[in-house]
């Protein structure tokens, strides 16, 4: 299956682009997800822990399974007041 990552915020810098696309087994969860781009841009490794993942715009528990074809969205925690 494929899936199609946004990077928003900083992480677009830190990945030298906006969207990854990815190859997946069927049934990877948001979890598995968070690691092939950890393994992939190690650059995003020790943020992981701390970002939001997004599918079709709704915030996910990392034990959801990705289906073809979504839209997944990686989110830098944000701050400011």
């Amino acid at each position: 299956m494929n899936v199609h990552v946004r990077l928003f915020a900083g992480l677009r810098g830190l990945v030298g682009d906006r969207d990854v696309a990815l190859a997946l087994p069927d049934g990877t969860t948001v979890a598995a997800l968070r690691d092939r781009l950890a393994d992939e841009y190690p650059v995003l490794a020790s943020l992981m822990p701390t970002l939001v993942v997004a599918v079709s715009e709704e915030v996910q528990p990392l034990d959801r399974v990705l289906l073809d074809g979504e839209l997944v969205d990686l989110i830098p925690p944000i701050s400011g007041g």
